[in-house]
């Protein structure tokens, strides 16, 4: 059960981080990406579960796809603020984006993040069920 928590965790970092990069490569940022986040964790969930889930990993991986979406948020105000991403994690920026933290999330932010909570809620039951679906014996005739 440790396992896919991780997982999800670990997901969630790596995909807050390419969301900051992509952001920061093109000068704009993509609601998509946080999307992708939420789709990201979910798999991860689920594939580390054994495609075996419950609500418990269906919880999980909401809870990733926030943190997830929030690292991505922070990654990418602090490299506008530092002009890098050097010095990142200061107590400074952390106070910073904190502080600000609303103001980082305008209307469309919102969408996509409904959109990851929602893919990321329904990609570990949708996947267990493909694979309990694909298990069943067929009758013959």
């Amino acid at each position: 059960m440790l396992l896919p928590v991780l997982g999800a965790l670990l997901a969630a970092i790596i995909g807050g981080a390419i969301w900051a990069i992509i952001a920061v490569v093109t000068e704009y940022e993509l609601g998509l990406v946080a999307w992708a986040i939420g789709g990201l964790t979910g798999y991860t969930v689920a594939i580390l579960a054994s495609r075996n889930t419950s609500s418990f990993h269906q919880i999980i991986a909401v809870i990733a796809s926030l943190i997830g979406i929030v690292l991505g948020k922070f990654f990418m105000s602090s490299y506008i603020s530092n002009d890098g991403f050097e010095g990142m994690f200061s107590n400074y920026y952390i106070q910073q984006f904190q502080e600000n933290f609303t103001d980082f999330f305008a209307g469309k932010d919102i969408i996509f993040i409904v959109l990851a909570v929602v893919t990321s809620w329904q990609l570990p039951s949708k996947m267990s069920n493909r694979k309990a679906g694909s298990e069943q014996p067929v009758a013959a005739e």
